[in-house]
């Protein structure tokens, strides 16, 4: 295309020049025209042309281009140049040409490589479609849609679809509906029909290739063939994840029945758990996916020792686990399981209220959700005991809820140390000391010519002991001027050679806030209950016993307010053999008990007693033989009565250990105490 528009372009510009000479000579008055003709007014003179290309493209001269002008050019002249303009074009194309068809050559193989790759797509494309073809052969795809059908027809259906026998059993009855738009692939007819008749409570046993057993899927899952051992998920990729497998998973943390019992809250009944107690073994079976299911939540609640992450002193929230997404574990620090789980099935979560369907144009609106009529549901939680932790089964919004309110009550909690003196004093020879009393360690009190209380009004509504108003009363001198239980034991056992004086118990226990605690001391003596008499040849008697409790018995509950005063309910119970029955030979046991309600500062001791007990017995003194005769016997024989009272006294103090530097206090003050008491005994 170039070469040809240079070349018309020469030829434009040679007869440019050749119209200027001619038009140069017409205007020369040298030569005359052969006929004059008019002309009409000529146009003003053109400038003169630029120059002629030379060849090859180049430019003449100006000056030649001047003469050129002047004498103009000749028919030779002209045919020559029209004559080197045709070859200088043509040699042009013949230059171009070669390049013209390499540019087509190269458009010509880009169309091939297209086309080439179109194949080889299409090439690929036609073999995966033949590949899945062979992958499905025998009938390809089919579609599952049956309509309220007889399993036994369904079973006929997929035997010659999946290519086996199949035998039922005669309890598989039923209808099964199942609504498929879409095909599957042959090679998903039996995953598919082993999730049909699951539904129904049947299962599939393999006999062998060609031959299935279709029976209840209890039986199904006995027959498995497939065993595990271990606490991993099985990760056989070749297995269903809805055929059955067996694992024998090993308990570390506790009893494999109560791991059972929970886990069978979080499955359904088609799968079987077995516990063994003895070997620590709990057997599960059941399809893929639900047996690992369960791997991971026995994973989670028991374990062989303290789990990796669990941090108690930084992380207080250790033992918090999601599992997937509706089985939640959280381990509790202070409280107990069984304990939480009682409460929080007590609470009801709110139920998320359902919008009301859009009403019909026309109809009446549909009632607002309010508040009055909003659902209600309990929790559903597990305590596992071993652990100390709550399984709770929920959404995600429900399970924070819950942890809220497990954070709210699972706090550390203080403890008591409660010490406890129990002195029972005889009132033989005083019989005004039997009295109703209550004394503080701040009021103090005091025997023999010191301050007591005797008179009604004398005990204030704090429960102290009113001293402005003191009286006396002869007998032995007993003081109380701190709040230890181990020095008001050592001036009672100062005197206690020289009175009547018993010191029942001493006994000291430690417990938390509000949770009760218990002290026996104390032996089970035997009582006769029956006895049967035979003479048959020779006397022999049958006897039998029952064995009675004998001691002291102390319960009490403790309950500390932010004012450091700790409420006690207090149960003392006194049980002794007090005499023997002369006719039976059975021991007389007597009984005493307190049960109170009372208020008491840190540390404080008070004294609850007033339990007067009477004890009447008569004594009689004769001369053999002489005092047994009738009439004259009361001559030689001596009777007398004797009255024998006992007051029962506690003495109480507590101490409120909240901290490790208190109990470590209280443990070495206990320790110093029990030291000086033993000295004290070596040197009486």
């Amino acid at each position: 295309m170039k070469p040809l528009f240079a070349h018309s372009l020469k030829v434009l510009l040679f007869a440019l020049i050749a119209a200027v000479a001619l038009s140069a000579q017409d205007s020369d008055p040298s030569v005359s025209p052969a006929a004059p003709e008019p002309k009409p007014a000529e146009k003003p003179a053109a400038p003169p042309a630029e120059a002629a290309p030379a060849k090859k493209g180049g430019k003449s001269s100006p000056a030649k281009a001047d003469k050129s002008s002047e004498a103009g050019p000749s028919d030779a002249q002209l045919e020559k140049l029209a004559t080197e303009s045709e070859k200088e074009a043509k040699a042009d194309d013949e230059a171009e040409e070669p390049k013209a068809e390499t540019r087509a050559e190269k458009a010509a193989k880009a169309k091939a490589d297209a086309e080439k790759a179109k194949a080889e797509a299409k090439a690929a494309k036609d073999e995966k479609k033949s590949a899945k073809k062979d992958k499905d052969k025998e009938g390809g795809s089919f579609r599952p849609d049956f309509r309220d059908q007889e399993i036994q027809d369904i079973l006929k259906i997929f035997s010659k679809i999946i290519g086996k026998n199949i035998i039922a059993d005669e309890k598989v009855k039923g209808k099964i509906t199942v609504i498929s738009p879409y095909k599957i692939p042959r090679s998903l007819a039996y995953p598919y029909l082993y999730s049909m008749l699951a539904i129904k409570g049947f299962g599939i046993v393999e006999e062998n290739e060609n031959l299935i057993r279709v029976v209840a899927i209890k039986d199904a899952l006995a027959g498995s063939p497939l065993i595990y051992l271990g606490r991993e998920e099985v990760k056989d990729t070749a297995i269903k994840s809805d055929l059955p497998v067996t694992q024998i998973l090993p308990v570390y943390g506790g009893k494999p029945s109560r791991l059972s019992a929970i886990l069978k809250r979080l499955t359904s009944a088609n799968t079987d758990l077995v516990d063994y107690d003895d070997i620590n073994m709990l057997i599960i079976t059941g399809s893929l996916f639900e047996v690992n299911r369960l791997i991971r939540i026995a994973n989670l609640i028991d374990y062989q020792g303290p789990p990796p992450e669990c941090d108690e002193v930084k992380d207080p929230d250790c033992g918090k686990v999601r599992v997937e997404g509706s089985v939640h574990v959280y381990r509790l620090e202070n409280m107990q399981a069984e304990n939480v789980e009682a409460t929080l099935k007590k609470v009801q979560l709110p139920v998320e209220p359902v919008a009301p369907p859009t009403a019909a144009p026309g109809s009446a609106p549909a009632p607002a959700v309010t508040q009055a009529n909003t659902q209600k549901k309990p929790i559903d939680v597990i305590a596992h005991k071993e652990t100390n932790s709550i399984i709770f089964v929920g959404t995600n919004d429900e399970f924070e809820l819950v942890k809220s309110l497990i954070k709210r009550i699972d706090l550390q909690r203080q403890q008591v140390l409660l010490e406890v003196l129990i002195v029972e004093v005889g009132l033989d020879n005083t019989n005004e000391f039997g009295i109703d009393w209550l004394a503080g360690k701040q009021g103090g009190a005091q025997f023999n010519s010191t301050q007591i209380a005797t008179r009604s009004g004398y005990i204030t509504t704090t429960g102290q002991i009113d001293t402005s108003r003191p009286t006396t009363l002869p007998g032995l001198t007993l003081t109380f001027v701190n709040d230890s239980i181990t020095n008001i034991l050592g001036i009672l056992n100062a005197h206690i050679g020289r009175s009547n004086f018993l010191v029942v118990s001493a006994p000291q226990v430690l417990t938390l806030d509000n949770q009760e605690a218990e002290i026996n001391v104390g032996e089970d003596r035997p009582v006769q209950v029956n006895a049967i008499s035979t003479a048959v040849g020779a006397i022999s008697q049958s006897r039998s016993f029952e064995y009675r409790p004998v001691g002291v018995k102390l319960k009490f509950t403790p309950q500390v307010n932010k004012n450091r005063m700790v409420m006690l309910n207090l149960f003392q119970e006194v049980k002794s053999i007090t005499s023997t029955d002369s006719n039976s030979g059975n021991p007389i046991i007597g009984k005493k008990d307190i049960k109170t309600f009372v208020r008491v500062q840190d540390g404080q001791t008070i004294v609850i007693g007033g339990l007067v007990s009477n004890d009447r017995r008569t004594d009689m003194k004769k001369v053999p033989i002489l005092g047994d005769l009738p009439l004259l016997g009361y001559l030689f024989r001596r009777q007398g009565t004797t009255n024998k009272r006992t007051n029962l006294m506690v003495f109480i103090t507590p101490h409120i250990v909240t901290n490790r530097a208190i109990a470590d206090k209280v443990t070495e003050d206990q320790r110093q105490n029990q030291i000086k008491e033993y000295k004290r005994s070596t040197i009486d």
